[in-house]
């Protein structure tokens, strides 16, 4: 083939790619389109019942069977000993898998939103988000940014709890405090909460009173002194006062949770609060998790715990 040949070929090769490419990127396109389309979208809910997992759901499909909370705390805890109100002694044991506690069982049930109607909720800035956020209707709040377990208990002795506890027949209190102090020592935290429900007790002997675990943080959120380990021994210090009579044990992690047992980063911004929309849901779980009766057991001092100190 001369050299006359050779140029007219490749001279109608490339006017040929010029031709054909725009086609070939426009069905490329097409195809691409087309295919997002057909994909289904994600729905993701909170699971108040069980675990809090994300429910992935595709059209037309039911969400997928959640699986049985577990029956073991996968964290590591330093050794210590904790008495409850009726004298039991419960070692926990620093393990990477340890036992959860086991407990009475409890028969939570539903109610509506006029069982918090002689509710007082007691708490720092994740409670005020409940009382901003939220939807618990007539229920009082004792909460701030920055509330502690010293603060609230000397608030009770002489103070506007004080005031609150005298001036009103409440029939319910809920207590979710302790975050502030986590990096702190753990006997005088525990010791400061102990003190601050015996002055509920005192002021309101009908109430039923519920303690709440600190919610987790977010990983990104972690240090030395304030991670979800120390939280889940101080949640489990505050456990220990629940006698399953006249106080009770609340515990909304398992909504929030990812699988590492920290606060899922699509629920917050700080790693520490979860975001205002999230508060309702809060509340909806509140109902599903209430005790339907009065105390019935004798008031007893409650025992002093005796943890071992930070190592």
């Amino acid at each position: 083939m001369n050299k006359f040949k050779q140029c007219t070929y490749t001279v109608i090769l490339l006017l040929t790619c010029i031709v054909a490419s725009p086609m070939i990127f426009k069905q490329i396109w097409t195809s691409s389109a087309e295919k997002k389309k057909e994909t289904p979208k994600k729905t993701v809910e909170l699971d108040l019942n069980q675990n809090g997992a994300e429910l992935p759901t595709e059209a037309g499909q039911a969400p997928p069977e959640q699986p049985a909370a577990p029956d073991t705390l996968a964290t590591t805890l330093p050794v210590m000993t904790v008495t409850d109100i009726n004298g039991s002694v419960t070692e926990i044991t620093t393990t990477t898998t340890a036992a959860a506690p086991a407990q009475p069982e409890v028969n939570f049930v539903k109610s509506d939103f006029s069982y918090f109607d002689d509710a007082l909720f007691i708490g720092d800035s994740r409670t005020v988000g409940i009382q901003d956020w939220g939807s618990l209707g007539n229920a009082d709040f004792f909460c701030n940014v920055g509330l502690n377990t010293q603060t609230a208990s000397s608030s009770s002795v002489d103070g506007e709890l004080s005031s609150m506890l005298n001036s009103n027949n409440y029939g319910k209190v809920y207590i979710m405090l302790g975050i502030n102090e986590v990096g702190n020592d753990f006997s005088g935290t525990f010791n400061n909460y102990k003190k601050l429900v015996e002055n509920v007790r005192a002021k309101a002997p009908n109430a039923i009173i519920y303690l709440q675990a600190n919610l987790h943080v977010a990983s990104f959120a972690e240090d030395g002194s304030i991670n979800n380990d120390r939280i889940n021994t101080l949640n489990s210090m505050i456990q220990s006062l629940a006698d399953n009579k006249n106080i009770y044990y609340l515990d909304i992690n398992p909504v929030f949770d990812d699988d590492y047992g920290c606060l899922r980063e699509d629920c917050t911004e700080d790693g520490v609060h979860v975001f205002g929309v999230y508060y309702p849901s809060w509340c909806d779980w509140y109902a599903l998790h209430t005790i339907q009766k009065q105390p019935t057991a004798p008031l007893q001092p409650l025992t002093e715990a005796q943890p071992e100190e930070d190592q």
